[in-house]
């Protein structure tokens, strides 16, 4: 009973979350929907009894009833009853709700979540997005969301109108019988226990299966996206990723049948049970009929009226148990949307007006990732302004974690980031944001124009100059003069027209980008690893007359690029282990030497 009792609560919770989120995308819209089918529903109940007054005004005038008549005039007029009721039925409830407002609200909901979806994503915090749990969780939205909570709130429309229509029908038949009606309702009711059941079992195959079907978007991808194909088609490994694929599509149809197989012995047998109970309804009024004591208009309503609640309660019971199982696949868009912010803005937080190079100092900071593994151990060093920082080190030592505490994708999980004195937690993000311009090693290459590429960020910034002026310090200008469009020219091959680049045309691209900020503070994490050593030369050539006066923090594994900053950490194990510039590093004969040295003879 407990079981049943917050099953019943789950259902309840969704419902208002839903219905709430519904109404503040479109309150007018989702109103409409629901009057027009409760109007849709009572409209068919109110056609069939004016249809039996007429039926017995016609039969009191004439001479048509006699015992021999009054089964084929009971026949011919509820075929008439029923064309009439459905065509009704059609124009007031499947024409304009489940057709009309029906689409319009689909089309709104699906707008109105995937905006909500994309706004809530592009704002979790770096530590959710990398988050196993969460990315399943994501992953079972993906799958759901634009389509399960628009179908709950159809699928609640259904409802509506089965309740109001089994209501309308059961006043209009207290004059002949109650019992009746209810005799019809408890038939139908195994199909609401089977339908819960189905939607239980559904659930709980899609929820521990978010793994696979991430294992089988994976696996797809690869057999279908540029860069794996290549590589997949010189390796031969297309069969066996082939094979990989249709073990996980097997598994996944077996999975899914399951819940099908259990349920057709339901869908099997309630319409053949539920149909002979009509019949049998039928069959006990007809004396009556044929003794005078119930008129041939009267008769006629009550099996047309039969007709629309068995239709109801069938429906009824199917659309109640699905409802639950709607519930279920809804309640992981509302777990992603309510994930707190992680990384939050200090409730009085500090807002700098001049934005100029700041005074940035890590102090014994040391960071832990949500799997309790250590990455940076009492991290202790100053950026003064205008100074240039080079971190060096293998890969997996924590460069890139200390460039994502500094732009505060993650907090420190001890000590304190300080600019000018005040800790990074306690600035504003966004007036915090305006300091920093980024090129990270995995930059984004937007299938947009040129000008969108270079200009993409504040949109308040737009200086048509300036983007001229980043493309050309940074090498871009070479390749977008030889475009037709120029800075209109569509890029990659996402959409029409678009212009595929090379690697290091990309990243050119980006690094203009980053030019074209101007922030006080540049950071650039491998700006260079599929530019050539002239173009190489030139771009850090142009850094220096850019950034000359500001902050540059550079993360790189090419030395010719790291050697002229005027301050190289050796990051090892998460921790510094060498400090100074590069004559200095040189001749300490350290970690910084033997990665240089070792580096150089590969140009020997």
């Amino acid at each position: 009973m407990e079981k049943v009792k917050n099953k019943l609560v789950e259902l309840i919770n969704n419902t208002k979350r839903v219905v709430k989120l519904a109404y503040e995308i479109d309150k007018h819209l989702l109103i409409l929907y629901y009057v027009t089918s409760a109007i849709g529903a009572v409209t068919p109940i109110v056609c069939a009894y004016l249809f039996k007054l007429t039926i017995d005004k016609i039969i009191q005038t004439s001479a048509l009833t006699t015992p021999e008549t009054i089964i084929p005039l009971v026949v011919i007029f509820s075929l008439a009853g029923y064309f009439v009721i459905n065509l009704v039925e059609n124009i007031s409830y499947w024409g304009l709700n489940a057709n009309y407002y029906d689409y319009l609200l689909r089309n709104k909901l699906q707008s109105g979540l995937t905006y909500r979806y994309a706004d809530k994503l592009a704002s979790l915090d770096l530590q959710h997005l990398e988050d196993p749990e969460i990315q399943n969780l994501i992953t079972k939205v993906e799958q759901t969301y634009a389509w399960q909570i628009p179908d709950f709130i159809r699928i609640w429309n259904y409802v509506l109108r089965d309740i109001v229509g089994i209501i309308a029908i059961l006043v209009a038949f207290s004059q002949y019988s109650f019992w009746i009606p209810l005799v019809v309702l408890i038939i139908a009711s195994p199909r609401i226990f089977f339908k819960l059941r189905y939607g239980n079992f559904v659930w709980s195959m899609f929820g521990g299966n978010a793994p696979d079907v991430k294992k089988l978007w994976y696996t797809s991808d690869l057999l279908t996206k540029k860069p794996s194909i290549m590589e997949t088609r010189i390796f031969q490994s297309q069969k066996a990723l082939l094979e990989r694929l249709q073990e996980l599509l097997n598994h996944l149809y077996e999975v899914n049948k399951k819940p099908i197989d259990g349920y057709k012995w339901v869908v099997i047998i309630a319409p053949i049970v539920e149909s002979l109970t009509v019949f049998g309804i039928v069959y006990y009024f007809l004396p009556n009929a044929l003794s005078g004591a119930l008129s041939i208009g009267s008769l006629t309503f009550i099996i047309t009226t039969l007709q629309q609640l068995r239709d109801h309660t069938t429906w009824g019971s199917s659309h109640l148990g699905e409802i639950y199982e709607k519930s279920l696949f809804v309640n992981p868009y509302f777990e992603l949307m309510a994930l707190p912010k992680i990384v939050k803005n200090d409730p009085n937080p500090k807002v700098f007006k001049k934005i100029e190079p700041p005074k940035i100092e890590f102090k014994k900071v040391s960071f832990s990732y949500s799997n309790g593994r250590e990455v940076l151990k009492d991290i202790s060093f100053v950026v003064n302004p205008g100074e240039s920082v080079a971190l060096v080190g293998v890969n997996g030592a924590g460069k890139s974690t200390i460039i994502k505490l500094l732009c505060r994708f993650y907090d420190v999980s001890s000590g304190e980031i300080l600019v000018n004195g005040i800790n990074v937690k306690k600035i504003k993000l966004s007036n915090w944001y305006k300091f920093l311009g980024t090129l990270f090693q995995d930059f984004v290459k937007y299938n947009f124009t040129v000008r969108d590429n270079i200009m993409l960020g504040d949109p308040e910034l737009k200086d048509n100059e300036r983007m001229k002026e980043s493309a050309l310090k940074s090498g871009a200008y070479e390749f977008i003069k030889t475009f037709d469009k120029g800075y209109d020219q569509m890029l990659g091959r996402h959409f029409e027209s678009g212009e595929e680049l090379s690697g290091g045309q990309w990243q050119k691209l980006a690094i203009a980008r980053a030019f074209y900020e101007k922030a006080p503070v540049l950071i650039l994490d491998e700006p260079t690893s599929a530019i050539d050593a002239e173009s190489e030369y030139e771009i850090f050539k142009n850094l220096e007359k850019v950034y000359q006066n500001k902050t540059l923090i550079l993360v790189s594994h090419r030395f010719s690029t790291v050697r002229n900053a005027s301050k190289i950490l050796v990051i090892d194990d998460g921790k510094i282990i060498e400090s100074g510039s590069h004559q200095e590093l040189l001749e300490k004969n350290g970690k910084y030497a033997t990665m240089f040295m070792t580096q150089a003879k590969g140009y020997q």
